[in-house]
């Protein structure tokens, strides 16, 4: 007999973050099932959608999963970053463009509540977007534009230093090798290039000295914790400080910047949301929001993130 499915998983293998939530769901006795887009290949999948029903078989096992889903945690990206590569085979390229497509039609479970949806997650990974609406809500921008023109910044006075980014995550393949684009801070007369025509970037007034802060929100619950190396501020992107020299003492948020985190996460449809903001001179300033964030490393007894998300997804949907 097939097993019913109260909380469908999107996910990836080798999530930790995943792997913190589906241990809350089993603690919470709320019957799951979790499909890895590594393995799909492994598993036997049968989506009606027009029911809809997704029937999932493995190992002598069988799952359904019908209009009394109650939600599903996305943690699979929507944004294609993996730049073509020629050398693969048919059979791979298949793969990743009917899975991934596979994937998205499990927006037909539109009674279940997302985590976040994925029309929603698109949206909101939008950079110029959030920047927007984080302005509208009530968050102070850095100066910023997203150009690909050197003419633009000829005024700019020499030494004039600023924050070069990606306008979207940069993930980039060279040989075996992975790249990762970080913020990067330049002196104006090396943005000021005719390179900068090849591709537009994000150009941003630096925020300095400042204190990183990563917001973390679950429905109505914040957590606000800062990042430091070794006790101290870091200078530009602290992503590239090795992970042994963080610490992440918590922060508490004036109220009004809580709710500047929670307008935002609303208005871009989301449920989950991981916001850095950087605190300068006793100003809050946006920096992004992240829909599928990274938190397992933020993961404590005292703020058991996993523990809020396990119960937003117990809850009953929102259509129900």
């Amino acid at each position: 007999m097939a097993e019913a499915v109260d909380v469908l998983v999107l996910s990836s293998d080798l999530d930790f973050a995943t792997d913190l939530v589906c241990r809350e769901l089993g603690l919470r006795g709320s019957p799951f099932l979790r499909l890895n887009r590594e393995s799909l290949p492994a598993l036997g999948l049968t989506l009606d959608p027009v029911t809809p029903t997704l029937r999932c078989r493995f190992e002598g096992r069988s799952w359904i999963v019908d209009s009394s889903l109650r939600s599903v945690w996305w943690r699979v990206g929507t944004f294609d970053r993996e730049i073509s590569d020629r050398s693969l085979d048919l059979q791979t390229q298949l793969q990743r463009t009917q899975w991934s497509a596979f994937l998205r039609s499990m927006m037909v479970f539109t009674g279940a509540r997302w985590i976040n949806h994925p029309a929603a997650t698109y949206a909101a990974e939008t950079k110029a977007l959030q920047l927007r609406i984080a302005r509208e809500v009530g968050f102070d921008i850095p100066e910023t534009v997203m150009s690909n023109d050197p003419v633009g910044f000829a005024d700019r006075e020499p030494g004039t230093r600023v924050a070069f980014k990606s306008i979207d995550t940069l993930l980039l393949r060279e040989g075996d090798a992975q790249l990762f684009g970080y913020t990067t801070l330049l002196d104006i007369k090396h943005v000021a290039v005719e390179d900068l025509r090849l591709s537009p970037a994000t150009i941003q007034v630096p925020l300095e000295p400042k204190l990183d802060l990563r917001v973390t929100v679950v429905g109505e619950t914040i957590w606000c914790a800062e990042v430091r190396g070794v006790g101290e501020r870091i200078e530009g992107d602290w992503r590239l400080t090795p992970k042994h020299e963080l610490t992440y003492p918590e922060h508490i948020l004036p109220r009004e910047i809580e709710q500047c985190c929670r307008a935002l996460v609303a208005r871009l449809g989301l449920v989950f949301g991981a916001i850095d903001l950087a605190l300068v001179d006793g100003c809050y300033w946006f920096i992004e929001i992240n829909p599928t964030g990274e938190w397992g490393w933020l993961e404590r007894p005292d703020r058991s993130i996993a523990a809020a998300i396990a119960g937003e997804l117990a809850c009953r949907s929102i259509a129900a």
